[in-house]
């Protein structure tokens, strides 16, 4: 090593040591940020957005949401703010009207009572949304689970409502598009987790054709009960409008101007469409990425905190839509962004259920970057800080600086449930990490939820302390990022680097344990399963480590990056020469030669190369069929990995080395016909050339 390599980690090794207790901020950044975010402001927010129903579809509640925060990004500061009215695959659809009325039981000698049973102004979500306008009085009947053929049995719906638990697709194609029903209403599986835990709970939903009503268990089960003791009318009206033509989304974007134009900007996402009330999902991080708008806003313009040397973006958007839409039209404005943080889901009160966790994902391995490590410094920090353990407060000497638990003054003091998992997709960020955009980002995501698009999704299910714990979380990772540079090789180096060694040391764990739990029959297919694990392991870490050079340029910083990441791969070969020892020990004999299956030697051929960028992307990626038991995640994956230098052995090596990882539970396994099968797919979409 350098004299000046030396001196540099030499003079970080205090930071390095404050930063197991406080990593990446200074303590007067991180006093102003919690002194400034706050969740009970964040959570006010949430009290305009719950008001409406605003699904896809070009609807008015979307609209109205996305002028609101159009305003207050306004308010709070943000230059270049702008409402994006963009394109959109689906139809506009608006609800005016819907009421579904029914003959209750008749007293001897007087005529039935009518009963409203749903209503669109008791929630939005008792229409399912893209109903078609109606106004019949018929039979409705009860045709069980309703999904298949055998529910019609002796049952007549034609001109008539079916009233069903099953899938709500399956018994409007059933019901409606085979049997002639007018219209379909449908309930909670009565044996379904929904109807046991939460009987007054509406489901949103949509409908292919037609119109349906959904009912909570309590409603759907006191009407099968009527409709037990005889037959009755019912009346549907449903007054909808719907533009068939071109269809709509908006997105909002506001931007705090970095003084390095040059560099490329952090963008922070949250959702803003979403059914009725969606407090949590996504009003909670709609209202986040405000609340760190304006606190950002105000401390720069305070000096509190100094300009950051890069631009800071804030989408607020509809759903995945409007970022493939926005990279559809400017294709030219990938190259101008660096790395995303969204929130989706961050508001949880964790006292409602004890497995709420706040949940947030890694960066997936094709995309591999130090975004990983200060997210998980970041989250670790907030869990201890708001939490306790028994030993801390034994310390002889108590430390100078303890930080308090982050509480908001109206929400709870819940600990802070949190941790950070392998990547999953179904939010904003998936629209950075995937191809043909390829940029890191995580999401903040709670689950599981027993309460995400329902009626349970409001105000009561919202914690004002998890909100300002989640925007404290995210603002401190952006105020570093922001900054990052040279002076911060020596932390992110020792992040990566130290990080790097934990993932081939667990890489190694994994191809021991199978290893040593193979029999002398299986003993060679476990060793070519650790092998190729150890090997790409140390590689993907060795990439996060490398990319510590996003931020870090100059000669000495470079110099530190190049040695953390030749430690990570140094200590792969090291794991794999164990491996070999274990073999020897197990077997009395040399490793195996290296040997490939058919479909193996077939991907070694490739060098996939993507053809297409965002614009095709959008329109072809639904083209690119799915493969038999192949989770859609490591499709998703494949996809990445294809960047014209990868093999398709190389790629089918990290895809499958990225599924054990995680472990079959939660990516299933990945078999080199899956990947073969796929990029087949993927020329086929017009999406890659092989």
């Amino acid at each position: 090593m350098d004299r000046f390599a030396l001196a540099v980690m030499l003079v970080a090794a205090p930071l390095s040591l404050a930063a197991q207790e406080l990593p990446f901020v200074t303590r007067a950044e991180y006093g102003a940020l919690v002194g400034t975010i706050s969740g009970d402001a964040a959570y006010e927010h949430l009290r305009f957005t719950t008001q409406f129903h605003k699904p896809r579809g070009g609807t008015e509640g979307l609209l109205a949401v996305a002028q609101y925060v159009e305003a207050r990004a306004r308010e709070y500061g943000l230059d270049e703010v702008r409402l994006i009215r963009q394109a959109a695959s689906y139809p506009s659809w608006n609800a005016r009207a819907a009421e579904l009325w029914v003959q209750g039981a008749a007293a001897p000698g007087t005529a039935p009572e009518w009963r409203r049973v749903a209503s669109l102004r008791q929630t939005p979500l008792h229409l399912a949304d893209f109903s078609q306008s109606a106004d019949v009085t018929t039979e409705i009947v009860d045709v069980g689970r309703g999904a298949d053929s055998a529910s019609y049995r002796d049952r007549d719906v034609r001109g008539k409502l079916a009233l069903a638990f099953g899938p709500i697709d399956s018994v409007v194609l059933e019901a409606v598009t085979r049997r002639g029903a007018a219209g379909v209403v449908v309930r909670p599986d009565p044996m379904g987790a929904q109807a046991m835990d939460y009987p007054d709970q509406v489901r949103w939903s949509r409908t292919p054709a037609a119109f349906a009503f959904v009912l909570s268990h309590r409603q759907g089960t006191a009407l099968a009960q009527l409709l037990a003791h005889g037959p009755r009318q019912a009346r549907a009206s449903v007054e909808t409008l719907t533009d068939s033509g071109q269809g709509w989304q908006v997105m909002v974007e506001g931007v705090l101007r970095g003084t390095d134009p040059a560099a490329r900007a952090i963008v922070l996402t949250g959702h803003m469409q979403e059914e009725k009330f969606s407090a949590n999902d996504d009003g909670s991080g709609v209202a986040n990425v405000l609340e760190i708008s304006r606190a950002l806003s105000r401390l720069i313009a305070s000096g509190q905190l100094p300009r950051p040397r890069r631009t800071i973006r804030f989408w607020w958007t509809t759903e995945i839509g409007s970022e493939r839409q926005y990279f559809a039209d400017h294709p030219d404005e990938v190259a101008r962004l660096w790395l995303n943080i969204n929130q989706d889901m961050v508001g949880a009160n964790q006292g409602q259920d004890v497995l709420r966790v706040q949940n947030i994902t890694r960066v997936p391995w094709t995309r591999a970057h130090f975004l990983d490590e200060v997210a998980a410094a970041t989250i670790d920090f907030l869990v201890a800080a708001n939490g306790a353990q028994l030993a801390s407060r034994q310390v002889p000497v108590p430390p100078r600086w303890r930080p308090a638990p982050i509480v908001a003054h109206l929400g709870s003091r819940h600990r802070f449930a949190a941790a950070l998992i392998p990547f999953h997709n179904n939010t904003d960020h998936m629209t950075f990490t995937e191809a043909p955009i390829g940029l890191p980002a995580i999401t903040f995501t709670n689950w599981p939820d027993n309460y995400i698009h329902t009626t349970d999704d409001d105000l009561w299910n919202i914690d004002r302390t998890q909100l300002e714990r989640n925007a404290v979380a995210v603002a401190m990772m952006t105020v570093f990022l922001a900054r990052a540079g040279d002076a911060d090789a020596p932390a992110l180096v020792a992040a990566t680097t130290g990080r790097g060694l934990e993932r081939v040391a667990e890489a190694y764990r994994l191809a021991a344990s199978w290893l040593l739990g193979a029999d002398s029959t299986g003993r060679e297919d476990a060793y070519w399963l650790g092998r190729p694990q150890i090997e790409t392991v140390a590689a993907v870490a060795a990439r996060h480590v490398r990319t510590v050079g996003d931020v870090a340029t100059s000669p000495p910083a470079l110099r530190l990056i190049a040695r953390g990441a030749s430690q990570v791969e140094a200590d792969g070969r090291a794991r794999l020469a164990d491996l070999d020892a274990l073999w020897r020990e197990l077997a009395g004999r040399a490793p195996p030669a290296p040997r490939q299956a058919a479909a193996e030697q077939r991907l070694e051929s490739l060098r996939p190369t993507l053809v297409a960028g965002p614009r095709e992307f959008l329109d072809g990626r639904g083209r690119a069929r799915a493969v038999a038991g192949l989770h859609d995640l490591m499709a998703f994956e494949i996809a990445n990995a294809v960047d014209g230098r990868r093999s398709g052995l190389d790629i089918y090596q990290l895809v499958s080395a990225e599924a054990r990882a995680a472990g079959a539970h939660y990516y299933g396994v990945v078999t080199p016909a899956m990947v073969e099968q796929y990029l087949a797919n993927l020329v086929a979409a017009g999406l890659v050339r092989r």
